[in-house]
């Protein structure tokens, strides 16, 4: 019997171990894959999610491993000058090959204690008395006072609980891959936006950037003909003609994932799996560390009071609407944006004019400042008039 099993080794599931191994629980973490591995993403972390990492008490394991530096964002609207927005002085974010973040991440939750199987695939969740007991894995049972679910968009622990609201809606698809030969500007993130989808480039260190492609979910039939050959075509038309790919591409999709909610007696969702939006300049990881911290709060007090009802967990549930429900409104309103090149080359006319806007929006989405800062009259000025 152990305290908690938590079912995904990414960062939410890492993070939350972790956090509640280092509380003196017995945690035991199971991830399908085996560590390094590719993950398809942004490779993006934002400064509130490397606040983050140094409050995990892994900030220094992942600067040990050189990623690049993040000082903010170019935005622009198909080949037109755009505009930046950059983080405060003093503050940044990084650029990070997953498969050393993750691998990283997870020696960090075996130096707090957490017991760790990879190529472990949980194929349903326990039940007993109207509340989750644990996981099963092939043939065996693993008992557990407490399961998090942090597998991801398609989380078996979210199914088996029936707490996806709906069925996923295919509004877009994303193909990422490492490329060399992109000049991304040292310390700069960018986004270009072209017909209906967009481009996200950072440096991730080792001369390589991350490319991530973003398309409307009537082209999947297209991509799914041949995802490289779109991949590389996209960079032809979104300006990158000397780029060269230097691995596979990835293709991930759909990402409309909604979640009833994210807590049920006995287990509770953490990341990815507990509702997903697209993420804008490094918020996903944030997100997942962010949510983690949380999550690790409202379960290790339900542990040490032996109460894993939904009521003893459901403070998390209020704690994540608070935490993250203002930048969804914000992404949902930037997103608006970059998917109609003709308001968004409106748009960033003026920013350039008044650099004070492009910073107020990308310091927001990288969770610097509070949603709120937008409506600052200043700011609200400069949006309207």
């Amino acid at each position: 019997m152990y305290d908690s099993v938590v079912v995904g080794g990414g960062p939410a599931g890492a993070a939350t171990a972790a956090r509640l191994a280092g509380a003196g629980h017995a945690v035991l973490l199971l991830d399908r894959a085996e560590f390094p591995r590719r993950k398809a993403c942004g490779e993006c972390v934002n400064p509130a999610g490397v606040a983050a990492l140094h409050a995990l008490g892994a900030w220094d394991a992942v600067e040990a491993t050189g990623p690049a530096r993040l000082d903010g964002w170019r935005i622009r609207p198909g080949s037109g000058e755009g505009f930046r927005g950059r983080f405060p002085d003093g503050v940044r974010g990084i650029g990070i090959e997953r498969e050393v973040l993750d691998t990283v991440l997870l020696d960090h939750a075996r130096a707090c204690g957490v017991e760790v199987r990879t190529g472990a695939r949980v194929a349903d969740v326990v039940r007993e008395g109207g509340r989750v007991v644990g996981v099963q894995v092939g043939d065996d049972e693993i008992r557990a006072r407490l399961v998090v679910g942090a597998d991801g968009l398609r989380s078996v622990v979210m199914r088996r609980l029936g707490l996806l609201r709906r069925a996923p809606r295919l509004r877009k698809l994303a193909l990422t891959a490492h490329v060399a030969g992109v000049d991304a500007g040292r310390g700069w993130g960018e986004l270009r936006a072209l017909g209906r989808g967009c481009v996200g480039i950072a440096e991730v260190g080792g001369g390589r950037c991350n490319v991530t492609v973003v398309v409307a979910g009537d082209e999947a039939r297209e991509v799914a003909g041949d995802p490289a050959g779109y991949f590389d075509d996209a960079l032809r038309r979104f300006g990158f003609a000397d780029a060269r790919r230097v691995d596979e591409v990835l293709t991930t999709g759909p990402f409309d994932f909604p979640v009833r909610r994210a807590v049920a007696a006995g287990a509770l969702l953490v990341g990815d799996a507990a509702g997903y939006y697209d993420p804008f300049t490094g918020q996903g990881i944030y997100r997942a560390l962010r949510g983690a911290e949380l999550a690790a709060r409202t379960a290790g007090a339900a542990l040490r009071a032996n109460d894993l009802s939904s009521a003893a967990l459901a403070p998390y549930e209020r704690a994540r609407r608070r935490a993250f429900g203002p930048g969804e409104r914000v992404q949902h309103l930037v997103e608006a944006f970059v998917s109609r090149p003709a308001l968004l080359r409106v748009v960033s006319r003026r920013f350039a004019r008044r650099p004070a806007l492009g910073d107020a929006i990308i310091r927001v989405t990288g969770d610097v400042r509070p949603a709120r800062s937008l409506f600052h009259p200043g700011i609200l000025a400069g949006f309207l008039f």
